[in-house]
Order: C-alpha cells, then structure tokens, then sequence
C-alpha cells in the first residue's frame, strides 16, 4: 500500500499543474514542502538516521566513550579535495585517548555526513613530532639516604621514553643545576643520572625557583608544520623553603606558554614530615597529575604512571585526511563537523565544527 505522505505529494504535484514546462498557465511546478520524517539526527550517535529530518531524541552512545575533542587547525588541498583536521582526543579525566581508529571518526559537511576513508595518524611524514619532558629532581639534604633510588626510578622512566621522546634532566636544592640537556639518547641520559651526586647536600629547598629556571626549557607547539608536546615531571619530598618572597603564582605564571596556555606539570611526591601536598597538587592541577608514593619503594612505578600518562597524551593526537566531495571550483564557505561515533560528551567539546573555503574544488 502506497504510504499517505506519498498520495499527498502527487496530489500537490497534480493540483500545482502538468505538463513538463509547468501548469496550465505557464508558471514553474512548486517542489513540495519535504515530509517530516523522525528519527536520529546526530552524526556521533550508533543509530544515526540519514532519511531523518527531525531528531526524535532516540539517538544513543557508548557509556565508556566520553572524549573531549580540541581541533588545532583545519586545512585544504583544493586540488586533490582533501581536508585535513588536527586534533587531540582526551577523556573526562583529561588521560590522551590514543587507540582510536580511522573508523572511529564520522564527518559531516554542510549538515550532510559523508564516508570518510583517511589514515586518521600523525608520524614522521605527516607532521614532524617530538615529546620534550623535563625531570627536575630534588636533591636537598632531606632526600640523602634516598639518592640511589631517585635515580633507579628516574632511569626505569628514561627506559621507558617513546622513540620521539626527548628528555632533560635538572637537579635543584637552593639552585637549579642542569645535569644532561634535551636528547633522545638513553645511554647518555642513564650515564648523566649515576653521576647526581649522593652525598652532601644543601638543606634548602628551592621548588618554585627551580620551576621558573626551566620553564623556558621548551616551547609546545601543535601546528600543521610541526608538533612539540612537553612536559615538567617534578620530584619532590617537601616544600618550597629558600626564598619566601617567591609563591607559587609566580612558578604557575613562568609555565605559561605564548598562548597564554599552561604547560602541563607532573609531581611525583614523596610521602614524609616534610611533604606539603597543597602547593603541589595547586601546580599539577591542569593535568590532574599529582602522584604520591608512600615511601621510596613505590616511588619506581610512580615515574612509570607519569610516564605512560605523557605517552599516551602525545599519541593522542590525530590528523584526520578525507576527500570532499564537493566539486564546485567557486569560493565558499562550508560548515564542517567532525565526531566520534558513540560518544557520549554530547557537549561542544566532544565534537569539532569549523568552515573552510572550497574554491578551487574539483577545477
């Protein structure tokens, strides 16, 4: 049987007039008004419908996928149709979602969803990538017995590092000492840390001066050109002590990167009489990344966690390249929206939507 919506159309096509050139008194045949037709309307949810025009709230997700999305840039190569999105993937939790699958993202143009077959990756061809992390060690008196295992943990996490990763490492009581600069090679790194001295150490605790000495040590950059990803990775046993004029706005203020962004911060805190826990989780608050260990036994896999945290941050981003399929060469604006199917951030954040210019498309 021939559905009701169907008879009304061809009665409004034959009541509007016949013919091929339009009615009886020449005037062009009106398209009828399109049908409303419910259903879900959201390109992220797993029962997304393309007929339907009017969301019915019927749309639903995966309850342990809840992702963040932060696009760094769109671009287009209007000769071959493609655009190409930089993003990152984070979860509620702020930790980098780096197993996502070129499958896993769904787009839309103009409202419309498309198919999308990409190699949704960043490597070395792609774009030039390198994790710049910092160690900054306390080496006051407090810690002089402990010596020997700050520095197993600090080489199981130099043992660790991904193959992009560079690592410098710092010392700090009442000074900052540079102990082995940025590089990729573990030997030389593990060789710098057995050589931290063991013994006679100043009792004077220097944290935010010592933050404020390396803060400069790197830049973060997220670009189409290039990609730095760094990281501060603090242990500590204490407190700032050696010079009261200085706060802890100030060691905050001297990690802003050029964005006005704050560069991520890690502690590995050490439990003991000395421990002042505030001020340390106040510097780690924008990656939620205060670790403690209760006692120097635990501090090994304490660096490890840090560790995986930064790794699995840097493989959080993703470029996602797809073919347009519009083929219109003339300028124009086009509304695109990127997402993850089935998930469940229904916010502004967990779904990218910027415009590009397709001029040049298909010429």
């Amino acid at each position: 049987m021939m559905k009701a919506w169907v008879l009304a159309l061809l009665a409004t096509a034959v009541a509007v007039g016949s013919g091929c050139g339009g009615d009886s008194e020449g005037n062009p045949i009106r398209v009828p008004d399109q049908p409303e037709i419910t259903g879900c309307t959201d390109i992220a949810a797993r029962d997304f419908s393309r007929s339907a025009n009017k969301d019915d709230g019927t749309c639903t997700y995966d309850e342990d996928r809840s992702y963040v999305m932060t696009s760094f840039g769109v671009s287009v190569d209007p000769l071959a149709r493609q655009v190409r999105v930089l993003m990152q993937v984070q979860n509620d939790a702020g930790r980098g979602v780096g197993t996502l699958l070129p499958a896993d993202f769904v787009v839309a143009e103009n409202g419309r969803k498309i198919g999308v077959e990409s190699n949704a990756t960043i490597n070395s061809e792609t774009i030039p990538f390198e994790i710049r992390t910092v160690l900054l060690l306390d080496l006051s008196s407090s810690v002089e017995d402990l010596v020997p295992q700050i520095k197993q943990a600090t080489i199981a996490l130099i043992n660790n590092k991904t193959e992009n990763q560079q690592i410098a490492v710092y010392v700090f009581d009442k000074e900052t000492r540079l102990i082995q600069d940025f590089t990729d090679d573990v030997a030389t790194l593990v060789t710098a840390v057995e050589g931290i001295p063991e013994s006679e150490l100043f009792d004077s605790t220097n944290l935010y001066g010592a933050i404020i000495d390396v803060s400069q040590a790197w830049s973060d950059e997220v670009s189409m050109e290039k990609i730095i990803d760094g990281s501060l990775v603090i242990f500590t046993d204490g407190f700032h002590n050696a010079d009261p004029k200085l706060k802890i706005q100030d060691a905050v203020n001297a990690m802003l990167g050029a964005d006005g962004a704050l560069k991520k911060i890690y502690v590995a805190a050490l439990d003991g009489p000395d421990l002042d826990r505030g001020p340390l989780q106040q510097l780690s608050f924008g990656t939620m990344g205060f670790f403690e260990a209760s006692d120097i036994s635990a501090l090994q896999q304490i660096f490890l966690d840090i560790q995986s945290e930064i790794a699995d941050l840097s493989n959080s981003f993703y470029l996602l390249t797809y073919t347009s399929p519009i083929t219109n060469p003339e300028a124009n604006d086009e509304s695109l929206e990127v997402a993850i199917l089935g998930n469940s951030n229904l916010q502004d954040s967990g779904r990218i939507q910027a415009v590009f210019d397709s001029e040049g498309f298909g010429r």
